[in-house]
């Protein structure tokens, strides 16, 4: 039984009360964002072992603030549906009128019609009298609705996703009820409840056909709503949060020597993780794949200082992307949001981590204790890589045999500086911010993509390209998709599921297909016992 994420909950009472008065549903809906913005915020939780990484989904803790708040919205979401100007359109005329004895009848309908969305299934009977009989003598009186409907949105069914399955076990896993599969799927996709179309097929059971759950996955896998969904993947799979903010050296001498012109603000930071996010959302519409995103060299900068930084005038969002054709530009790699420090300084073995670690799935042991201690001091006279190199790379010690899996894939862009502009030189400063020295970059190294790969690489096109010729990228992304589908981490017996869908990326399958084919996996379908 998986816990909503925070915004699958918020999703989903904003969409129950779209579903319970349409005619109101943007009022309510921005009520709703209003009323949840209390609700906890999910951590990043990753495989065991690794420091850095993970994705909300995977977040299963529950704090008394969960169950506080959502018992809180449920409470005002009930006593907003129910004013005086809404109880009407709410539950019908039978609300309002003088006929008493329809008044059961009007009440147990409006049950069934917010519960059903609410729940993800229709009420039973049972569960239909139990709710109605809280309403006692006065079934349409506003209070008296108003406490049905918060004892129905605060259920477990509603925070959770309970899944119990059909009742026959093969192999130690159950199939989904029709009912539990169209709530995976709009979860999954969309981040909320099934709409209407979903909802009807599971209420018919149709949606168990093969020929009607493949249609319905290409629909929700082609509706817009899904691309907000792979913007959050990839920000999570990518590490965007771990980018620092751009802005907070203003003031300090040195940084501002380095920025000269270019003046971060405080939303320099997201703009750069959005771009990542708008290059994502870019192939998923076109039909690219996982290949031509990770190479593309194109701008997708909505925002005037991350334009800057790329030399080219900001993107409108529905044109030809702007080329960026000068700085020795190469694709995901050399991306402002992989580039950029928030200091004048680059930091080669942060950035040969994450793409080690994050865009490889490579681990590497945990530092010795006296690498805690070490510090990387800058120098008047020396580049950042050479200081590196010094510090990181002294024969005999204990820190060389990781840091040559983590610096050669941070030198290879060292060609371009802490805010992401291309250089051929590094400027040094001293503390005033005064130029010191202008040393040649050097970005050649060997990094060792698969271990049995000991080729030179000479800059950061040649480790992309090895990067591409190896598959790791692809097998990357889908260790971690399964992770983000299921909400955990995977088991052995989940090997024939990412190696299919490794397979695909491989071949050049689009980012579309990709998410359709783990859809229409057997597993997503059914439960393990």
């Amino acid at each position: 039984m998986r816990r909503l994420t925070r915004a699958q909950f918020i999703n989903s009472m904003q969409d129950i009360a779209r579903q319970a008065i349409p005619a109101q549903g943007a009022a309510l809906a921005g009520a709703v964002a209003t009323l949840a913005a209390g609700y906890p915020a999910d951590s990043m939780i990753n495989v065991a072992g690794e420091r850095h990484g993970g994705f909300y989904r995977l977040d299963q803790s529950l704090q008394q603030s969960h169950v506080d708040t959502a018992y809180e919205v449920a409470g005002k979401l009930a006593a907003e549906l129910t004013t005086p100007s809404r109880i009407g359109a709410l539950m019908g005329a039978c609300a309002t009128d003088t006929n008493t004895a329809n008044d059961d009848t009007c009440l147990r309908d409006t049950i069934r019609k917010v519960g059903r969305a609410a729940w993800r299934r229709p009420l039973t009977d049972a569960e239909v009298t139990f709710h109605r009989n809280l309403a006692g003598s006065t079934p349409v009186a506003a209070l008296a609705v108003s406490d049905v409907l918060t004892l129905l949105l605060s259920a477990p069914q509603v925070m959770y996703l309970v899944e119990h399955g059909q009742p026959t076990v093969t192999a130690g896993r159950a199939s989904l009820t029709a009912h539990e599969v169209a709530a995976r799927l709009s979860f999954h996709f969309w981040q909320t409840i099934p709409d209407a179309e979903l909802a009807q097929l599971a209420d018919s059971g149709q949606l168990l056909a093969p020929a009607t759950y493949q249609a319905q996955v290409a629909r929700l896998a082609a509706d817009a709503r899904t691309e907000p969904v792979l913007r959050e993947f990839f920000t999570q799979w990518f590490r965007l949060h771990e980018l620092e903010p751009l802005d907070s050296r203003l003031g300090d001498p040195v940084f501002d020597a380095f920025r000269g012109s270019f003046a971060p603000t405080r939303d320099s930071r997201l703009n750069a993780m959005g771009e990542i996010g708008e290059l994502a959302g870019y192939h998923l519409r076109t039909g690219g794949s996982l290949r031509s995103m990770f190479s593309d060299r194109r701008s997708f900068a909505r925002t005037a200082d991350i334009a800057a930084l790329y030399g080219v005038p900001v993107w409108d969002g529905s044109s030809t992307p702007p080329d960026v054709t000068t700085g020795g530009r190469t694709g995901l790699l050399t991306r402002v949001a992989f580039l950029a420090t928030g200091s004048a300084n680059t930091r080669p073995i942060m950035k040969g981590y994450r793409v080690r670690n994050a865009l490889l799935c490579q681990q590497l042991p945990p530092p010795p204790a006296e690498a805690m201690s070490a510090t990387v001091e800058l120098s008047g006279t020396m580049t950042t890589r050479e200081v590196v190199e010094a510090v990181t790379q002294k024969a005999g010690t204990s820190c060389v045999g990781c840091h040559a899996q983590m610096n050669p894939l941070g030198f290879v862009t060292e060609n371009f500086d802490a805010l992401g502009r291309p250089r051929a030189q590094q400027r040094l400063f001293n503390a005033q911010g005064q130029v010191t020295g202008m040393p040649a970059i050097r970005t050649d190294g060997i990094p060792r993509i698969t271990p049995a790969d000991t080729r030179t690489a000479a800059d950061s096109l040649q480790t992309s390209q090895f990067i591409q010729e190896s598959g790791e990228f692809e097998r990357c992304f889908s260790q971690h998709y399964f992770r983000y589908t299921f909400g955990r981490n995977e088991t052995e017996g989940d090997r024939a599921a990412i190696t299919d869908l490794m397979a695909a990326a491989r071949t050049g399958a689009s980012i579309r297909d990709l998410l359709a084919r783990l859809a229409l996996r057997p597993e997503f379908q059914s439960k393990a016992f």
